[in-house]
Parts: C-alpha cells; sequence; structure tokens
C-alpha cells in the first residue's frame, strides 16, 4: 500500500448534515446552539485535512454540490471530478443515486490502480461499508472522516479486523477549525480557526 497517495471521496450532502447536526442538534445541544443554519464547511480546509500532506491522485465530489466547492474541485484539474448525479443518470437511461455514484467511482480506483493507495471517505453513510471493506481486502488503506452525530455505527468499526489499514476520524474535535459561521444575508460571523493537523489519525 502506497500511503503517501490518496483517493478521496466527497458525499457532501451527508457530511454537511453531520455537520449541521454536531453544531446544533435541534434539541438545545450541539457546539453552536442556534446556529444550525448558519454553519458552514470550509471546503479548503476539509480538503486539506483530507489530503493530510499526501498526494492526491483523484478526488470525487458528489452530492448537492455547491459553487464554492465546484470551484475548488476546477482548481484541482484533471485530478478533480465533480459526479453529476443527473447527467450520470441520463447516460444510463436509470436514475442514479449519489452513494451508488461514488460507490462506482471507489470500484473505478480498485480496478484502475495497480498499487493499492489510501481511500478517505468524507461520510457517516453507512452504505458505504461493504464498498469499503472490498478495498480494504484488495489492500487498499480507508480513512473514514465524519462528524459523530448521526455517524453510521457500521462504519465507526471500520478499524476492526482491518489489519491497521482503516481508521474513524472522529470530526468534532476539529470542529472550529473547519468550519465557519455565516448568516443568509452573507455576514460572516465567525470564521474558521487555523487548521491544526497534529492528532490526525492516518493509516
Amino acid at each position: 500500500m502506497d500511503d503517501s497517495v490518496v483517493h478521496i471521496f466527497w458525499d457532501h450532502s451527508n457530511l454537511f448534515a453531520r455537520m449541521q447536526d454536531t453544531c446544533d442538534d435541534r434539541q438545545g445541544g450541539g457546539i453552536e446552539p442556534r446556529h444550525r443554519l448558519d454553519a458552514r464547511l470550509s471546503f479548503p480546509k476539509v480538503f486539506e485535512f483530507a489530503a493530510c500532506g499526501r498526494t492526491v491522485e483523484k478526488a470525487v465530489a458528489a452530492g448537492s454540490v455547491p459553487p464554492d466547492l465546484v470551484a475548488l474541485w476546477e482548481r484541482l484539474g484533471r485530478v478533480g471530478l465533480i459526479v453529476d448525479v443527473q447527467e450520470r443518470g441520463a447516460q444510463s437511461g436509470r436514475e442514479i443515486g449519489v452513494d451508488e455514484a461514488i460507490q462506482l467511482e471507489m470500484m473505478n480506483s480498485v480496478v484502475d490502480r495497480e498499487d493499492p493507495a489510501v481511500a478517505v471517505l468524507l461520510s457517516g453513510d453507512g452504505d458505504f461499508r461493504p464498498f469499503l471493506d472490498r478495498m480494504l481486502k484488495r489492500g487498499w488503506g480507508v480513512e473514514v472522516l465524519s462528524f459523530s452525530r448521526g455517524f453510521s455505527g457500521r462504519l465507526r468499526q471500520i478499524a476492526r479486523g482491518s489489519h491497521g489499514r482503516g481508521r474513524y476520524v472522529r470530526l468534532d474535535p476539529w470542529y472550529m477549525q473547519l468550519t465557519y459561521l455565516q448568516e443568509y444575508g452573507g455576514n460572516v460571523i465567525r470564521h474558521p480557526d487555523q487548521l491544526d493537523l497534529t492528532g490526525r489519525p492516518k493509516v
């Protein structure tokens, strides 16, 4: 396994929902109660956190992808791929889901790359577990990054039986570094803290 190379798979809709739940759980709890609708992901910082100093050979984003994330992906050039599920579905003649589109790209990575690398999944959706297990069986390293609220227990167990090649990375300790608060009118009321990768688990 080449642990200096990563393939990033970003399920934006799921990651954003998990972040909102961590910000404000709708029951008076969370890191920043009453700011659920103001909470935003800092895309450059989340991307830097996922890469963690390694070479990004492939990066896939799917879901309801906002313009700022599209702009970041466009700067990646040939490395970045935005999966338009509606366009993909039109080509195949059937409806394509976000999970299915990302899962397909995960399997493409396994097939296309001769030497295993590290897959970094940004999602808390347990439906990805069978595909991550396949990557582990093919010698890949797997890191699952998500905020803990609403995170699937199936993914939480990814490190078990993976011979050290599986890691669950709970993003909550880095919440203030990976997010910011912006009011509906565009006024930023809290900027993200400086990113510190100290203690960030890797395979």
